[in-house]
């Protein structure tokens, strides 16, 4: 297990490992990446970012991001709520046509704090997060 992980968190990391690990699925219609992440910066979710983003140079996309976190109960009980279509960070997808967009993409989820975003995202104020412990980033390439 990677000693990026706290000790108390590694049961549900390992539960969740098929969630939380670097996966990538290439679709007809739409291409979905997950990444692990290890660190509470922005930074690590901006690289991430720039990786994906990468994959579609001088191309059109709508893209729209996802975490996955893990929260805790007042009583102890630990959750993993997975990246979802029903939990995306931006009410509908980004268009990204030229390096500006991207830019203007990347800033906003620079400002997108993740905790906070995890904060809306759980059950009810008995529970807490914990940690945000993956990324999810749903791409689709446009076609004129």
């Amino acid at each position: 297990m990677d000693p990026r992980i706290p000790e108390h968190l590694r049961d549900i990391y390992q539960n969740h490992w098929h969630t939380i690990k670097q996966d990538v699925k290439k679709g007809r219609k739409k291409d979905v990446f997950h990444f692990p992440l290890f660190t509470t910066h922005n930074s690590e979710i901006l690289q991430i970012s720039n990786t994906v983003l990468d994959n579609y140079k001088n191309k059109a996309i709508k893209v729209n991001v996802a975490f996955g976190f893990i929260v805790q109960k007042v009583t102890g009980e630990l959750k993993f709520f997975h990246p979802s279509n029903n939990t995306m960070l931006f009410e509908s997808p980004r268009i990204l046509r030229t390096t500006t967009h991207k830019e203007k993409f990347q800033d906003d989820i620079d400002h997108k704090d993740a905790l906070e975003y995890a904060i809306k995202q759980r059950p009810s104020t008995e529970w807490n997060v914990v940690r945000i412990v993956c990324v999810r980033f749903d791409v689709l390439t446009l076609s004129f």
